[in-house]
């Protein structure tokens, strides 16, 4: 990945690596059924970031990025995590908040297949978050009649119903998934985000058939249509780039589903591009993942009642000064030993 040049990373002072291992209930993916996702913090003078892989998206494993700083040829992840340091660095320095000023886009609700459903329909309805997500699988069936099931919930309050499927599904597949679905279903249909996988005119004849949006997430680089919303992990991607690519597509960010510093620095670059592009650039995103993990004191410190992520102020900079005084830190060159 090419970054800007106002994200492609400083020299740096040496840096200090903190592991952590985030617990699911139930894996979190059609393309994972892993319960158990290891990442590290890393802290540069008085900045943190994240790098939190995801080898079954094509990710080196955890060692081989921290390496990559060692080495000071950072990969894409290493160097967003470098960067995230610099920005969080210089405000904890000045004392303040990197979200001083700044409006965090309201976010979907993401569905845990490990919590008890009827505690999060309420909440969803309770809070009246914008959409609900969820991840789709390879039974169209079971993932249909959960939408089902949503609409039926939530009767006359408004909801829109999102889906990803990780193109973990066929054309036709795809297709029947549409084909016998209510109308009631239907209508609360935002978008499904990655149905198979993308081909320009395939998925434009899809959306045109059925009538429906599709969100693009994978292959974002070689895509020039069949989509209407492109998303973002800043974690792993400069957004400003997808932006310039897909100018005319709307833009959706979401967390790397990764550790509240990660997910903070997710939720301050949404900001920022809602500062910079407007709001008819950007829809509601997926910022809101604290509640897929097993709780720890960080996950805890998140809150996002109704979609509103709150952004934790302690020690300024991305927030946590506290506990991230707290935690163990190793040298670089410890940790790789």
């Amino acid at each position: 990945m090419r970054l800007s040049a106002s994200e492609r990373p400083m020299s740096v002072a040496p840096i200090e690596v903190h592991e952590y291992l985030l617990c699911s209930k139930v894996a979190l993916n059609s393309a994972s059924v892993r319960r158990t996702f290891p990442g590290a913090l890393i802290r540069v003078g008085n900045g943190h970031g994240c790098i939190h892989p995801w080898p079954e998206f094509g990710d080196a494993p955890l060692d081989q990025h921290l390496r990559s700083l060692l080495e000071g040829h950072p990969t894409a992840l290493a160097a967003q995590a470098l960067h995230c340091a610099a920005l969080d660095g210089q405000a904890r320095a000045a004392g303040r908040s990197l979200f001083e000023g700044l409006q965090i886009p309201r976010s979907h609700y993401s569905w845990s297949f490990g919590l008890p459903s009827a505690a999060q329909m309420k909440r969803v309805a309770d809070e009246q978050w914008p959409a609900l997500k969820a991840k789709g699988c390879a039974n169209v069936g079971e993932t249909r009649e959960f939408l089902n099931q949503c609409a039926r919930f939530m009767g006359d309050q408004p909801l829109g119903l999102r889906v990803d499927f990780n193109g973990c599904l066929s054309r036709g597949d795809f297709e029947r998934f549409i084909e016998f679905m209510p109308l009631r279903t239907h209508q609360r249909l935002d978008w499904v985000e990655d149905p198979f996988a993308h081909d320009d005119e395939q998925w434009d004849q899809v959306r045109r058939r059925w009538q429906i949006r599709l969100a693009l997430d994978k292959g974002w680089r070689g895509a020039r249509g069949g989509f209407d919303r492109v998303v973002i992990k800043p974690a792993r991607r400069c957004w400003r780039e997808v932006a310039a690519l897909h100018h005319q597509s709307v833009l959706v960010f979401t967390s790397a589903m990764d550790h509240p510093i990660g997910q903070m620095y997710a939720a301050l670059q949404a900001a920022l591009a809602l500062q910079e592009l407007g709001p008819d650039r950007l829809d509601s995103g997926g910022l809101c993942t604290q509640h897929l993990f097993e709780p720890n004191a960080f996950l805890e410190r998140v809150q996002s009642p109704g979609g509103s992520l709150q952004p934790d102020e302690v020690g300024g900079g991305l927030g946590f000064g506290d506990l991230l005084e707290a935690l163990p830190w190793r040298k670089l060159e410890q940790a790789l030993a």
